[in-house]
């Protein structure tokens, strides 16, 4: 088994390691709004998971630029905290693929890929129209990740979300389960691989 040390090699090949081990991870497909321009944005960041079950929270870490500078869905939801994550499905990849070029912050990503959006319930910032689950957000805590040379690294968000939109294809409304082969959900592995969900199967957990 190789050993690598994490202080003994570079940023780059740390990256690697982390996001190609740490897999596969699912996509949040951010809208949130420019408050000054009016512009949605909407981008995706594969460092999303669940944080909390007594309260319906979710965790994305946004890491900062090459330079050290925030990038524009941080800065939207510092601004205007609130947003929609659009859960990414097999159907519309390439569109998510598209929102992630790099694009001045008054450009809208929408327009890179023809993608429509519709209103929200509790939040004023849009969901992607083909997104099959959206789930409405709020930032509920920030927290500044700095390096040993106290640069900010990463901004990370707890989300609080207070609203669900299911898909009538993707949700069992009798038993309250989200129905994958409906979804056809993405997720993440290293650089520009991606995987889909291969065929379930149950472990029960022991008492």
């Amino acid at each position: 088994m190789y050993h690598l040390a994490a202080n003994q090699i570079d940023e780059k090949l740390q990256y690697k390691l982390l996001s190609g081990a740490i897999v596969p991870r699912p996509i949040g497909w951010i809208t949130s709004l420019n408050k000054e321009t009016g512009v949605i944005n909407l981008a995706p960041f594969s460092f999303t998971s669940g944080a909390g079950q007594k309260m319906p929270l979710i965790s994305v870490a946004i890491l900062r630029k090459e330079d050290f500078s925030i990038k524009d869905t941080a800065r939207n939801l510092l601004n205007h905290p609130e947003g929609v994550i659009n859960i990414v499905s097999k159907t519309f990849i390439d569109k998510m693929n598209a929102t992630a070029a790099k694009v001045p912050a008054d450009v809208s990503e929408l327009t890179l890929a023809d993608i429509k959006i519709l209103d929200s319930n509790s939040v004023t910032v849009p969901g992607v129209h083909d997104a099959l689950i959206r789930l409405e957000v709020k930032v509920y805590q920030y927290i500044l990740i700095r390096d040993r040379d106290e640069h900010i690294i990463t901004d990370m968000f707890i989300l609080e979300v207070t609203d669900y939109h299911l898909d009538e294809s993707v949700y069992d409304i009798e038993n309250g389960y989200i129905l994958y082969d409906g979804l056809a959900p993405v997720a993440r592995l290293a650089g520009n691989l991606y995987t889909d969900i291969t065929e379930p199967y149950i472990l029960e957990r022991p008492e």
